[in-house]
């Protein structure tokens, strides 16, 4: 399928080496040359690559946007857990507060519980007797 498509290349290759006699051509794409008063143009090829320029450019505001995004995420992130670590210790604090030996024992009084003024001990070595 490639053949038929080099076959106007080869031919012109052909009729080089011909005009040439001796001298070797390594090449099947013939030269480009300038006309005389014909100027070589610039313009796509600088369009071409201020193309490019500008696209890299876009694409790195991007990824610098998205990782912009994710740092104020994170930052919000850790306003939060602050705040629920400064929850979770108010609550364990309270929780402390509340079963200290003090506090149980005036809650206990106004429930209407009389502290034992005599402990009894059981013996758990003891038999059971029926």
């Amino acid at each position: 399928m490639a053949i038929p498509l080099l076959s106007p290349t080869i031919a012109r290759s052909r009729a080089a080496v011909i005009d040439r006699g001796t001298k070797v051509v390594l090449r099947l794409v013939p030269e480009l040359r300038v006309e005389a008063g014909e100027q070589v143009q610039l313009r796509a090829f600088l369009t071409v690559l201020g193309t490019i320029f500008m696209a890299s450019l876009v694409a790195l505001l991007f990824i610098n946007t998205s990782l912009n995004q994710d740092a104020f995420t994170l930052s919000h992130l850790k306003h939060q857990m602050n705040v629920v670590n400064d929850q979770r210790d108010s609550i364990l604090r309270e929780a402390a507060i509340k079963s200290s030996p003090d506090t149980l024992s005036i809650a206990a009084t106004k429930l209407g519980m009389v502290p034992n003024t005599v402990p009894t001990f059981i013996n758990m070595n003891e038999s059971i007797q029926k």
